[in-house]
C-alpha cells in the first residue's frame, strides 16, 4: 500500500522510491510516504516501511531554492558519525538517479523524539529543565567539535573560510535582492563590516552550519534529552565559533531579538523565565571545550546577516509562486528586521 503526499511530492516515483528502498531493507507488505510540512530547506518525507520508520531527503527542485541543499554530503556526515557519540540519524541509502525523484535523495532513519519548532512540551516547562535543554545543546555541540576529522574520514569535507563565505552570501543577496526589485537597508553595511573584520584563523573541527534549537531533537520524556542533530547538509570542517555564533544569536533573550521571525523558522521559546543566558550558554562551552568565544559580535552578526540572505530567498520563492508557506510571506518585515538586529550586533548594543 502506498500514500503518496501532495504538493511536490507529485514529483516522485513512488515505485521507483520502493523498488530503491526494497534493495536495501528488503520489501515490505505495507509502506507509506507523506510529506512533512516542518522543513523549510530540503524537502522531508516521512517513510514508513513496515513497522519501521524512516525519512526521506531531497533539494527543493526550485531554482531559488537549489543553494546548499547537498543532501548527499549530508549522507557522507551521516555516515561518519555514526558510530560516534554525536546523536544522528543513521542512513539507511544515498540515490544519486534523479528520475526517480526529480533530483538525489536520501533515506535515514527516523530520530524517534521531537524537534521544538513551536514550542517546549509542558513537561520540559520548569527552570531545572530549561536548564537541561541548554545544557545538552551546549554539551552536543562540544561533542561534535571534538570529533577526530581524520579519525571519521571528513578531513577532506572542507568548507570556505570565513571571507569566501562572506562574499558567497553577499552574491547570494544581490541576487535574491535582484529578484524581489525591492532595497533593503543594511544589507551592504553589514556585508562590509563582516568583510573588514574577519578574524585571525583559528582552529578547525567538523562543524553543523545551522546549529540551532530548530535543527536537534529532543526526547519526549523527561529529563530533556537531546537525541538526535539534524539537517548537516551544511556542515564542513572549518571554524567552530561559526556554530557557537549561529547557537548564541537565535536563542533570543527578548522578543525584539526575533526580529518577526515565524517560530516555523527559530523557535522564540528561550526568551521565558528560566532559560538561561547566551553568556551562560557561552561560559558552558569555553569550560567543557577550553576554546575561547573571541570576536563574539563577528559570529553573531555573521549568523543574523546569513539567516537574512536565506530568508530573502524564501520570500521569492513565495513571491515566483514556488511555495505557499505563509511564513514565506512573513519573510517580507523579517528580512530587513534581522539586519537592524545584526547592525545592533556590530554596534554592541545586543549582547
Amino acid at each position: 500500500m502506498t500514500e503518496s503526499a501532495g504538493g511536490a511530492s507529485r514529483y516522485l516515483d513512488t515505485e521507483g522510491v520502493y523498488s530503491r528502498v526494497a534493495e536495501r531493507l528488503g520489501r515490505a507488505e505495507t509502506w507509506s510516504l507523506s510529506h512533512h510540512d516542518a522543513g523549510l530547506g530540503n524537502e522531508t518525507l516521512f517513510l514508513g516501511w513496515g513497522s519501521r520508520r524512516f525519512v526521506l531527503r531531497r533539494p527543493p527542485l526550485s531554482e531559488t531554492a537549489g543553494e546548499s541543499h547537498d543532501v548527499r554530503r549530508e549522507y557522507r556526515v551521516l555516515s561518519a558519525l555514526d558510530w560516534t557519540d554525536v546523536p544522528t540519524p543513521r542512513p539507511v541509502l544515498s540515490c544519486d538517479d534523479e528520475t526517480v525523484a526529480g533530483a538525489p535523495f536520501t533515506v535515514q532513519q527516523r530520530v524517534s523524539g521531537d524537534v521544538l519548532r513551536h514550542g517546549e512540551p509542558v513537561e520540559y516547562a520548569t527552570p531545572g529543565y530549561r536548564e537541561t535543554v541548554a545544557e545538552e545543546l551546549v554539551d552536543t555541540l562540544a561533542a561534535i567539535h571534538a570529533v577526530d576529522l581524520d579519525d571519521v574520514a571528513l578531513g577532506d569535507l572542507g568548507h570556505p573560510d570565513l571571507s569566501t563565505r562572506i562574499e558567497t552570501w553577499r552574491e547570494r543577496f544581490d541576487r535574491y535582492r535582484a529578484a524581489t526589485d525591492r532595497e533593503i537597508s543594511g544589507v551592504d553595511a553589514v556585508a562590509d563590516w563582516l568583510a573588514a573584520n574577519v578574524p585571525a584563523s583559528g582552529d578547525r573541527t567538523l562543524i553543523h552550519g545551522d546549529y540551532t534549537l530548530a535543527n536537534v531533537s529532543f526526547s519526549r520524556s523527561t529529563p530533556p534529552e537531546l537525541v538526535g542533530v539534524l539537517d548537516w547538509e551544511r556542515a564542513g570542517a572549518g571554524d567552530p565559533l561559526v556554530d557557537l555564533g549561529r547557537l548564541t544569536a537565535f536563542w533570543f533573550e527578548d522578543e525584539r531579538e526575533r526580529a518577526g521571525l515565524p517560530t516555523t523558522v527559530v523557535p522564540g521559546f528561550t526568551t521565558r523565565e528560566g532559560f538561561p543566558s547566551r553568556s551562560a550558554l557561552v561560559d558552558r562551552y569555553e569550560r567543557v571545550t577550553g576554546r575561547p568565544f573571541t570576536d563574539d559580535r563577528f559570529y553573531r552578526a555573521l549568523a543574523v546577516y546569513e539567516q537574512a540572505a536565506v530568508c530573502e530567498g524564501f520570500y521569492l520563492r513565495h513571491l515566483r509562486g514556488e511555495s505557499d508557506r505563509p511564513a514565506f510571506a512573513a519573510l517580507a518585515d523579517a528580512v530587513p528586521a534581522l539586519l537592524e538586529r545584526a547592525e545592533r550586533i556590530i554596534e554592541g548594543e545586543e549582547r
